[in-house]
């Protein structure tokens, strides 16, 4: 006898159970996720007054530049201490509107860095780079000042690079200056360290030289990435997992970047792996970090002179640094107690290459130190480093009576 055949309807039956067994356990899991996302973001709004809905900024990954706020949409920036109606230009950065073709009676400026620099927790006439345009402005009568901002958010001097290379040049600038925020900026721009896959960097060669490492733009992680950073539960389960082995499993995917890097660092309790970068004599791979941060500044150098740009670099302190509460910061690690700090090593190191190479380098820590000691106002959000609309305009303020007092040096009349 031949072997029995189940019915067709017998199988269609089965398959459409199957089908809606599944259908009905996407359902509810959908479900479930949706609603421990309220949970999060109410516990969010019961906690710390943040709105509901919270940030609602869109990011791209460019093939360029790596992760950057989508161009010309309007948002959201939302903290514990703002909450920031966002409106990008064209180029995908926070700031006015700037067409590419320089007119002849513009003297242009263009600024890179980081959050600092990108200033999403302010309104855009409150940033450093509006800021500073204004000041220069009420001085100048012979060329109309344009700032141009092109701050990203995580970045570094090896991301500052490429986005000179990539967007900046473009501008035709007069000048270009670098905002070096050393608290993180050495660990951004070391792949190894930061262990995002969203953002350009380069290493050095056998031959000495720069070598171009592209972000990576297909991986299912860093797909999803822009759209997971809006979840407030995700944004939760991120920081539950800091320094755990899974973190670094979701940065190889390209879900996050580890707080500890994906290969050369791992987690530990004695201090935050960016704040290595103070440490006197750091493990490795911090030596390499401090040769490519170094070199990558160097050779922003040289290809904004090759354009005819003058170049500076702007040091921005933490605020540990300007209210001297290193002690305060450094209190819940104990185990940092055997290690030796000079809180001025990466800012010397600066200092130190601006006068090898002759490029002015402005260190902002005397100047917010003398004026926090003055007035006792804190020039950054409470919760957090970040410049308050205080810290931007002060930022400008010193800035600008730098380059008028070397106004003949930068061609500006």
């Amino acid at each position: 006898m031949g072997a029995s055949r189940i019915p067709s309807s017998t199988s269609s039956s089965s398959l459409v159970r199957v089908a809606v067994s599944c259908a009905r356990g996407l359902v509810f899991a959908c479900f479930f996720l949706l609603t421990l996302e309220v949970a999060a973001r109410v516990e969010q709004w019961l906690k710390y007054g943040a709105p509901l809905l919270g940030s609602t900024l869109e990011y791209v990954i460019d093939a360029d530049i790596g992760q950057v706020i989508a161009p010309d949409q309007r948002g959201r920036w939302v903290g514990r201490d703002y909450d920031v109606a966002i409106h990008t230009n064209s180029a995908g950065f926070h700031d006015v509107e700037h067409r590419l073709q320089k007119p002849h009676d513009v003297y242009r400026m263009a600024v890179l860095g980081d959050s600092f620099i990108e200033a999403l927790q302010v309104p855009v006439e409150q940033g450093f780079a509006q800021q500073l345009q204004g000041a220069l402005q009420g001085w100048l009568n012979e060329k109309r000042v344009e700032v141009i901002n092109l701050g990203i958010s995580g970045t570094g001097p090896s991301q500052y690079l490429q986005v000179l290379k990539a967007r900046g040049l473009a501008y035709r600038p007069d000048l270009v200056v670098m905002a070096v925020h050393p608290a993180n900026d050495f660990f951004d721009s070391y792949g190894p360290l930061s262990g995002s896959l969203t953002k350009p960097y380069f290493e050095l060669d056998p031959t000495g030289e720069l070598r171009y490492i592209a972000p990576q733009t297909k991986a299912i992680g860093v797909v999803l990435s822009p759209l997971l950073r809006r979840s407030a539960l995700f944004m939760q389960a991120r920081k539950a997992i800091t320094r755990m082995p899974i973190e670094a499993w979701f940065g190889r995917w390209g879900f996050l970047s580890p707080s500890f890097g994906v290969a050369s660092v791992q987690p530990n309790d004695v201090l935050p792996v960016e704040w290595y970068v103070y440490v006197i004599d750091p493990p490795d791979p911090w030596p390499e970090a401090y040769r490519i941060t170094l070199r990558t500044i160097e050779e922003s150098k040289k290809l904004a002179e090759q354009h005819g740009a003058a170049f500076l670099v702007m040091l921005i302190p933490p605020t540990a640094t300007i209210e001297d509460r290193w002690h305060e910061v450094l209190a819940p690690y104990p185990g940092s107690k055997h290690l030796k700090f000079d809180f001025a090593r990466p800012s010397d190191a600066i200092m130190q290459q601006g006068r090898k190479l002759n490029f002015q380098v402005i260190d902002l820590t005397e100047p917010f130190k003398n004026a926090f000691q003055h007035d006792r106002l804190s020039y950054a959000w409470p919760h957090g480093d970040h410049w308050n609309a205080r810290g931007h305009q002060q930022a400008a303020q010193v800035v600008s009576s730098f380059l008028l007092a070397h106004r003949a040096e930068y061609g500006l009349k």
